[in-house]
């Protein structure tokens, strides 16, 4: 178990990096022009996160349902996939997502 102590100086100085960092990208944008090229390729940069996110979560887990040999989460974010893409709304693949693995892995 991590000492109380040593877990708040640790969020309070990664906290301070993070408000660092982002004050910097704030404070020195009004003085460097950036290119629509560079714009550009910036707005790719979430989509290319959000595999990062979901990749492990759904295929390195420690889960105990063995009906699909392990793999209840690829299924179901398959299924997540087409709500979302028929929905186009990402709070209802959310709550179809969280709702279909708790009643898979129940």
């Amino acid at each position: 178990m991590i000492d109380t102590e040593y877990f708040w100086l640790n969020i309070f100085f990664l906290s301070l990096g993070t408000i660092a960092i982002r004050g910097s990208i704030i404070a020195l944008s009004a003085k460097v022009k950036i290119s629509d090229r560079i714009k550009e390729i910036f707005s790719f940069i979430p989509a290319a996160i959000l595999p990062a996110f979901v990749a492990p979560a759904v295929f390195f887990h420690q889960g105990r349902v063995e009906w699909a040999l392990g793999k209840e989460r690829f299924f179901i974010m398959i299924l997540a996939t087409a709500v979302s893409y028929y929905s186009r709304s990402t709070l209802a693949t959310i709550i179809f997502g969280l709702l279909t693995l708790y009643v898979v892995t129940q």
